[in-house]
């Protein structure tokens, strides 16, 4: 008999058109809401980002520097990373959950989370995290139209990708993360400035573990008019 081999999806692109596109299979209108670039996590560079925002955080082309978040002015709802997973990261990743569990940590009511079980499937599961945790107006009925386009993608599906997507969200006046990979949704606790500054001090973190350049942020915010 032969063994099973595990499900494997099309890896998802982090730019904003790729996210645009399966946002608007999904069912959101990408002409309120779409997703953008983001290009550097200090507090000028933020400011640049049209608010309310949801964002996406990516391993590529992230240049941050040590400047203070120190200003207010961002509402974000949703917020994805893209980082490589290094030993490093997977050793924190192993302590923080083994700490989790051995504190007994009061799991996270009231929101939407996926388990991921499908190889190469973070990017979806980090775009579904956002989707469904933001607020973001979604018409029903789309989510079939996200298998469909997945078939008879062979040709890609044994990519082996060493990068991982995970969502961050504001939830009670919480900042929450969402990654398929982890066992619950993780508390970070309560949210100090606002969602999209809580999460780049997150995101430094992540990227001390790293000597990758991978990085890129991509945010979800009001649609810019032309």
């Amino acid at each position: 008999m032969a063994s099973e081999e595990r499900q494997r999806w099309l890896p998802l692109e982090s730019n904003p058109e790729s996210f645009n596109t399966w946002s608007h299979s999904l069912g959101l209108d990408t002409s309120q809401y779409s997703f953008q670039d983001c290009y550097g996590l200090d507090a000028e560079v933020l400011g640049w980002v049209k608010q309310p925002v949801k964002v996406e955080w990516t391993p590529h082309s992230i240049n941050s520097t040590d400047s203070e978040l120190t200003t207010g002015r961002f509402d974000p709802q949703a917020a994805i990373l893209l980082f490589p997973i290094t030993e490093a990261y997977e050793k924190v990743r192993r302590e923080e959950d083994a700490r989790i569990e051995e504190d007994g940590v009061e799991q996270v009511a009231d929101i939407i989370y996926f388990k991921q079980t499908i190889a190469n499937a973070c990017g979806t599961f980090g775009l579904l995290h956002a989707l469904a945790n933001a607020g973001v107006p979604l018409e029903p009925g789309y989510l079939t139209k996200l298998f469909e386009q997945c078939k008879d993608k062979t040709p890609d599906l044994d990519t082996r990708v060493n990068l991982h997507f995970c969502t961050f969200v504001e939830h009670k006046g919480n900042l929450i993360e969402l990654d398929g990979r982890r066992n619950l949704p993780i508390n970070l606790g309560k949210i100090s400035k606002d969602l999209l500054q809580d999460t780049a001090v997150r995101v430094k973190k992540i990227i001390e573990l790293s000597n990758s350049l991978e990085f890129n942020l991509i945010t979800l915010n009001p649609t810019p008019e032309d």
